[in-house]
């Protein structure tokens, strides 16, 4: 069991650790180009290849590890070096373990008691920005609103 059940240091570690390997082969793989950005199937195809059934019992930690995989063989690789998109840049790994860090972190970020430093980089961000388009010490006001 994982934590917070009694006792599930160990085998919260040791899943986390799984997916966090899982994901890790899944970044390096992402820049190699001998592979193909996205291994594509029509949605009829994944529908027959997987069973899409919600279970009315919880799956276990390895089935959840095998639908991590699943989940990421299909997935296109936005840091492949062929991937283009309009709406998005690719993966980028700073951003990646910043991604990473507030996910682990699971803070609401709207007040300082809650989130103090993300409070705090929100407005030493804002400040800058400021100054970037002309404000005299970056004086003003606003919200980082990042969509």
């Amino acid at each position: 069991d994982l934590l917070p059940a009694c006792n599930g240091e160990i085998t919260t570690m040791s899943f986390l650790q799984d997916v966090v390997d899982i994901l890790l082969q899944y970044v390096a793989k992402s820049f190699d180009r001998s592979t193909k950005v996205i291994d594509f199937h029509y949605p009829n195809e994944l529908l027959q290849e997987y069973n899409w059934e919600l279970a009315d019992q919880p799956q276990t930690l390895e089935e959840i590890l095998l639908n991590c995989r699943t989940t990421l063989k299909y997935a296109i690789k936005t840091g492949h070096p062929r991937y283009f998109n309009q709406l998005s840049t690719g993966l980028d790994m700073v951003g990646l373990a910043a991604d990473w860090l507030t996910s682990a972190a699971n803070t609401n970020m709207f007040t300082y008691e809650i989130a103090p430093v993300f409070v705090l980089l929100e407005y030493v961000t804002l400040r800058k920005m400021r100054e970037m388009i002309g404000w005299p010490g970056g004086c003003g006001d606003g919200i980082f609103s990042p969509g």
